[in-house]
């Protein structure tokens, strides 16, 4: 009889510890269903290089229900999602899943974006938690590390006069190549990553000190978002000419970017420039009167004889503003293939520019090259 009760009794603990573990999956299947949850980074791809600046990282979550109820009681298979920014994704049950300001973002969105991520090697973690920010038990983390890569830095060289040169006395014209930078014309406004505008500055060093305007005495520098500029009347000597990316408001860029060329001036050097081609057409003389003001033109249509000698007597009425008046082949956005680019003068002040007419008779384009999108008409050769 006894044997008999252990042997019942055996069977029914056997029998309880198996009920047990039915409940327990039954439980498990009710908070997370046939399948555990899971997360993922999709993007951006473990080991992969990407650019300096906002990047994004977006998962993919399964057998887990997403819901904005941050703070709310936990319920079971339903929560959201906590990103981290180069610290561990903490796991610790009973304890809300969080870190240090700026390197983690609570959300139900599949998607978070952290701003302004520096150049270096970075890691990005998520984690699904529970309604009151705990760990799912167990806890569910993805991480990727990922070699953050600065931009190309801006540059600007003067491609003209050349350095060690000898150029003639009179109006020096210094024209430069920028790259990896946007010239606006946004002369005083606020500040904006990646544009500004030009200073240009004659035997003075370009000022280069963070915060403070890039500035020298009158007459020793110009600001414009013109690629060139021309320096009057230059004496005959020793003589330099510097330029300066500058920001919207001024400042230089942090590091500075600066070139800066030595040139001897002589009454007595060949102008280094082409002559101006013979005129093929018909040899006539046009003069043209053209103002500027309220950064307008007066005409939106000039029209001159083929190979004809032109003169245009430019008005800037606009004080304070540069402008310019040049002719080109095309116009998409700023004009391409120049036929004529006059020098950029600050208002008010007056100008006259000297060229020849195109040869060939149809439709050109003139504008100014400060502001080209609002500042343009159609310059009409006629056969």
């Amino acid at each position: 009889m006894k044997r008999i009760l252990r042997r019942r009794t055996g069977m029914s603990l056997a029998l309880f510890s198996v009920a047990l573990l039915v409940m327990a999956l039954v439980a498990l299947a009710g908070c997370y269903g046939s399948k555990a949850p899971a997360i993922e980074i999709t993007s951006p791809a473990n080991g992969s290089t990407v650019p300096a600046g906002n990047i994004t990282v977006s998962v993919k979550v399964s057998n887990f229900s997403l819901v904005d109820k941050l703070g709310q009681p936990s319920v079971s298979g339903e929560g959201h999602i906590h990103y981290f920014y180069d610290v561990d994704a903490p796991t610790t049950q009973g304890q809300p899943a969080v870190t240090a300001a700026g390197t983690y973002a609570a959300t139900a969105a599949t998607s978070y974006t952290w701003p302004n991520v520096t150049p270096g090697t970075h890691s990005f973690s998520v984690e699904l938690v529970n309604n009151d920010h705990t760990p799912l038990n167990p806890p569910y983390v993805f991480k990727v590390t990922v070699t953050v890569q600065g931009a190309a830095a801006p540059t600007i060289s003067i491609t003209s006069p050349t350095n060690g040169s000898t150029i003639p006395t009179g109006n020096v014209i210094v024209s430069v190549h920028v790259s990896n930078f946007n010239i606006v014309d946004k002369l005083g406004q606020a500040n904006v990553p990646g544009e500004g505008h030009i200073h240009y500055f004659f035997d003075v060093d370009a000022p280069t000190t963070q915060g403070q305007p890039a500035v020298t005495a009158a007459g020793t520098y110009a600001a414009t978002a013109a690629t060139s500029y021309t320096w009057p009347n230059v004496t005959a000597g020793t003589h330099s000419f510097s330029v300066e990316l500058v920001n919207n408001d001024h400042t230089p860029l942090n590091p500075p970017i600066v070139a800066k060329v030595t040139v001897t001036a002589s009454s007595a050097a060949t102008p280094t420039t082409p002559p101006t081609p013979t005129p093929t057409g018909t040899g006539q003389s046009v003069t043209i009167n053209l103002t500027a003001k309220n950064i307008a033109f007066d005409k939106s249509t000039i029209t001159v004889p083929a190979g004809a000698s032109v003169t245009v007597n430019f008005d800037n009425q606009d004080a304070g503003i540069n402008h310019n008046f040049s002719v080109y082949e095309n116009l998409t956005g700023g004009g391409t293939k120049p036929v004529f680019v006059g020098q950029v003068i600050t208002g008010p002040q007056q100008i006259t520019y000297h060229f020849t007419a195109p040869s060939a008779s149809g439709s050109y384009f003139f504008e100014c090259d400060i502001h080209p999108t609002i500042m343009n008409g159609t310059f009409v050769v006629t056969p």
